[in-house]
């Protein structure tokens, strides 16, 4: 594919190809973009004009509005194979690169002297080579085109596409800057297919709910769009074209979705897929509908031709696709000067509304409990082509000064729509399906950014002159140090900042001795919260920080003093992580290696054959399941569905899993595996919701409050209160389990909120009363060791900053030793002086 689209650029003068940055494995994402010559020798002035339009501030005058509508070209981008399995759309793109770069064809020829189509072949190159070689393996087989044993995007698999407001990947990060720093596109297309016994292909319009901060001029064009495709595809005798079904315009982060609060007609199109590449036959019976819009496969007035079965190739999918390509590459030919002039007035009527209507902006003062995720969520939005500022004099706001240096989101600025969507809470409508049970979402319901990431802001809600100066230089953040290091008794890390689990991990693996307190520390001047880290000051020490110094921005103080708690502390030894992963691929596992590499906590990654080696305690202290349901954790493939290598699950494991917990192991359970983990140890807990009916309880991915339990470990350095994101995840509860003759008890350790009517903040939720004040993460002493139950994903599409420490407590948990106030560990007195009595480095060892 690389090779085609760079002999395409050295062969025509309508064709130059880039790259846009790196993957996640180092391949070049490339952007081929196609116009004619006189527009390709000027490609600079094209990117102006587009930047102008999405920017109304740069139109000076009327003369010049005039010239942009009448004579800029309308840029429109296509993306394929974000979803490598989906395999059509690399191909499609391919082919029609073709035809706009030879010419021959009158439609391409127009579309070339009219639009600059700017082409992404594929927004994840990993992808295409995995799938590709999985394929070739499978061919022949049983499982042929089937039985993938690993994400297709090395981190996310599918939730590729759920990453474009968070930017957690590169290629969400190469894309967006292509979209609000390079190009500014008027017009968007991502291509996918879906699964293969419904439409033949979907087109826009979508279904309800509709977002309140899309503008409706993008809803209309979107309309016009798709019924420009259907038409085509009619017109060309193409069958079961499906529109106005399945997928709603609701949530943000995909690639048509995050866009469309960008001011920009952005839309997707799904087409049936088949077996990566091989061909499937359909009969009539299999056809079916059995979703949203969409109850079956007979003709109806968003349905009116539908597929007779058949044989399906990969190559009718293309033709499908090329069809769709060319009516709405010939459509915004045609109507250029309507859909740019849509466009400047849309950031025109964002930047009138960020001044004439509440919320005027956001304040994000300085006094965060986690600094770095502050900083991220900022840096994040501002690759979202958001205005980030920082205050130049102190604001007073609601009784309360924020100092000089505070940050700044105002609403006036022509992305207002998706800043709006990213710092306010959504509130979901109500939808049932006719059997009166919860209609699902199409993805999410709510993702408030501050919320999911622990961040402080105030919203503005009247108009306010504050003196501020944009930010357009973010510098990489850096350690600050308080005191003198050489008269340090201890080093004291306030162990909030998501940094400040980077260095300690750092430290605890280089042997350095850490302590954590529970009860605050007296110093001059200042009182150190609870929850505080305590580290041995010494060359180790001394030489770790340095490494890190430039890296994260963690503010360590050299203490004279040596803290004296008067509650208990813990004591924390370097923990061997185990992170299993099925061959049967999860996302939520690949999310949890970025989030722990990210983080700085060093994993191994370990298979079925791993656990059922033995003597798991041998080789681990910590073993975590994500978030995998309890029946592919214990089947795994079955025969016939994938190579007999990667055939079956954890089936027979119960005794292993038991005697590494009893020996002193830990095992950290995920949302869905935890029911695994449960039966597996007869662990005396249940699920309080898991049988509920949807009309009665229902949270599809929505953020709730949640409240902890002060001074215990897994707590350690969290606020008492704090939201936890829940997708149709769990509320767990004590129960009695037959075999518990253990005695085995259930501690909770964090809630949900008690009081139901305060327990959703964004999103949607059925039956609150149903879920609040039951356990969203407990725990059970089994012999030595313990197991850890998160009712909820804590590490949630890397997503949920705010509660990533809870995760990381619960994997250094094993290793938290408890010391008694006036104890050290091994039960003496402390030596005089010294800030880790005798004992404690041996600990650490």
């Amino acid at each position: 594919m690389s090779g085609y689209f760079r002999k395409l650029d050295s062969q025509s003068d309508r064709v130059e190809v880039r790259s846009i940055g790196k993957t996640s494995q180092g391949r070049d994402m490339l952007l081929a973009i196609l116009a004619a010559p006189e527009t390709v020798a000027n490609l600079a002035q094209v990117q102006q004009d587009q930047k102008s339009l999405a920017d109304p501030r740069l139109v000076a005058d009327r003369p010049t509005e005039e010239r942009l509508i009448a004579g800029s070209k309308p840029v429109v981008i296509i993306t394929g194979t974000i979803h490598s399995s989906e395999t059509a759309a690399t191909f499609m793109l391919m082919e029609l690169a073709w035809e706009l770069a030879t010419g021959r064809e009158a439609w391409a020829r127009e579309v070339l002297e009219k639009v600059v189509v700017l082409i992404v072949p594929s927004v994840n190159p990993d992808g295409i080579d995995i799938v590709a070689d999985w394929y070739a393996r499978s061919l022949g087989k049983p499982w042929e085109g089937k039985g993938l044993p690993r994400l297709y995007h090395p981190y996310a698999g599918h939730d590729t596409n759920r990453d474009f407001y968070a930017l957690n990947l590169p290629e969400t990060v190469n894309l967006s800057k292509v979209m609000y720093e390079e190009w500014f596109p008027t017009v968007a297309w991502d291509v996918h297919q879906m699964g293969s016994e419904g439409a033949r292909l979907f087109v826009p319009p979508f279904f309800d709910p509709t977002n309140p901060n899309v503008d409706p001029r993008i809803t209309q064009s979107i309309l016009l769009i798709g019924a420009h495709m259907a038409a085509d595809l009619a017109a060309s005798g193409k069958k079961g074209v499906l529109h106005s079904a399945m997928y709603d315009n609701w949530w943000n982060g995909g690639n048509r979705t995050t866009p469309q609060r960008h001011n920009m007609v952005a839309i997707l199109t799904e087409a049936a897929s088949v077996r990566l590449a091989s061909p499937i036959f359909l009969a009539p019976t299999d056809l079916r509908g059995k979703t949203r819009g969409f109850e079956n496969h007979q003709p109806a007035v968003n349905f009116p031709d539908p597929w007779p079965g058949g044989w399906w190739r990969l190559r009718d999918i293309v033709e499908y696709e090329l069809i769709a390509a060319r009516s709405l590459l010939t459509l915004v030919a045609r109507y250029g000067k309507s859909f740019q002039s849509n466009y400047l007035a849309m950031g025109r009527d964002q930047l009138a509304r960020g001044e004439t209507e509440a919320p005027y902006g956001w304040l994000v003062p300085l006094d965060q409990h986690d600094p770095a995720a502050a900083r991220r969520m900022l840096e994040t939005l501002a690759k979202t082509g958001i205005e980030v500022h920082r205050t130049t004099k102190d604001v007073s706001l609601y009784g309360t000064t924020y100092a000089a240096g505070s940050w700044y989101l105002p609403a006036r600025q022509p992305y207002r729509a998706h800043l709006k969507d990213m710092m306010e809470r959504q509130k979901y409508p109500n939808r049932f399906t006719a059997g009166g049970q919860a209609e699902p979402p199409y993805d999410v319901a709510g993702w408030t950014m501050p919320l999911l990431m622990g961040v402080k802001t105030v919203e503005i809600q009247e108009p306010r002159t504050i003196e501020s100066r944009k930010i357009t230089d973010w510098q990489r953040p850096r350690m600050t140090m308080e005191g003198d290091m050489t008269k340090a008794k201890a080093l004291v890390v306030e162990n909030r900042s998501s940094d400040d689990l980077t260095l300690i991990q750092a430290l605890v693996g280089a042997g350095v001795p850490v302590r954590f307190h529970t009860r605050p520390f007296e110093m001059p001047g200042r009182t150190i919260a609870a929850g505080f880290a305590e580290i041995e000051a010494n060359d180790t020490s001394r030489r770790t920080i340095d490494t890190l110094a430039d890296r994260i921005g963690s503010h360590v103080i050299a203490s004279e003093k040596s803290p004296a708690s008067a509650g208990a502390s813990y004591d924390l030894k370097n923990q061997r992580i185990a992170l299993f992963q099925p061959w049967e691929p999860s996302m939520n596992e690949g999310w949890t290696r970025l989030v722990l590499e990210r983080l700085g906590i060093p994993y191994v990654t370990v298979h079925r054959d791993d656990i059922l080696a033995g003597r798991l305690h041998d080789r681990f202290d910590c073993l975590v399941f994500p978030s995998i349901s309890p029946r592919s954790l214990k089947m795994g493939y079955r025969p016939g569905e994938t190579e007999p290598a990667y055939v079956g699950g954890l089936e027979g494991s119960k005794d292993l899993l038991k005697e590494f917990v009893s020996s002193g192991g830990t095992i950290v359970a995920i949302e869905n595996s935890c029911e695994y983990v449960i039966d597996e140890l007869g662990l005396p807990v249940a699920n309080a919701v898991g049988s509920l009916p949807s009309k009665d309880f229902y949270g599809p991915g929505s953020i709730l409050a949640a409240v902890g339990e002060k001074e215990h470990p897994l707590t350690l350095g969290m606020p008492e209160k704090f939201s936890v994101y829940f997708d149709r995840s769990l509320g767990l509860k004590s129960a009695g389990k037959p075999g518990n003759e253990s005695g085995t008890k259930f501690e909770t350790v964090v809630r949900y909120g008690p009081d139901a009517s305060a327990l959703l903040e964004s999103g949607w939720l059925l039956g609150p009363d149903k879920l609040s004040g039951l356990t969203a993460v407990g725990e059970c002493a089994v012999g030595q060791g313990r197991v850890v139950l998160f009712a909820f994903p804590a590490q949630n599409r890397a997503q949920t900053a705010g509660t990533f420490r809870l995760l990381v407590n619960a994997l250094w948990r094993g290793g938290m030793r408890k010391i008694e106030p006036g104890k050290t560990a091994n039960g003496d007195t402390p030596r005089e002086g010294s800030p880790f009595p005798a004992g404690a480095v041996g600990l650490v060892k």
